[in-house]
């Protein structure tokens, strides 16, 4: 009960860690990133930002009526497997930690950490959680590269209120 006990506290201890996973990661008191200095109309570039894409534009994080369905599916995709990886590795990283206290705590003559099965089941879920949450990290840059190059994977529609071809003034939905 007490190893479980603590490997609760150490998973818990891990999850800021893990959120902070860009070197110009942002403070609480900023509001804006560093990168961007000045806020305009338009949308901008897209780029990775803590396991989303944004805009740098105005720092807006993407939705689904910014791209077709597709897209979102795999932007969904390489969301989930970054989250499922940054969880795992954790995981395993406290699981790792946690039993290593407990042996140097209880030193009753066994000094073998490498036979010990949680130290085995702890560094495989470190390394498949870190290639996951790689793995997903690389998608999200290749969409954000695929938005930014290809303006097919865009949702390009328009509502406009304007003379018809009758005289008259009418609305059109243009997509």
């Amino acid at each position: 009960m007490k190893r479980l006990l603590a490997l609760v506290v150490l998973a818990l201890a891990c999850i800021p860690a893990m959120r902070a996973q860009e070197k110009d990661s942002i403070k609480m008191e900023d509001l804006y990133s560093p990168k961007v200095t000045t806020i305009s109309t338009g949308e901008g570039q897209l780029e990775r930002f803590h396991g989303r894409l944004m805009f740098t534009g105005n720092n807006r994080y993407l939705s689904a009526a910014d791209v077709d369905n597709a897209f979102m599916k795999k932007y969904y995709g390489a969301q989930r497997l970054q989250n499922w990886g940054q969880y795992l590795w954790s995981l395993g990283v406290s699981y790792m930690v946690t039993d290593l206290i407990f042996s140097a705590i209880n030193l009753n003559g066994q000094n073998n950490i490498l036979k010990d099965p949680s130290m085995w089941i702890g560094g495989i879920c470190t390394l498949v959680g870190g290639a996951m949450d790689f793995g997903g990290w690389v998608r999200l840059g290749k969409l954000a590269d695929t938005y930014n190059s290809d303006p097919s994977v865009r949702r390009n529609y328009s509502l406009e209120l304007g003379p018809t071809r009758s005289g008259g003034y009418g609305l059109s939905l243009n997509f």
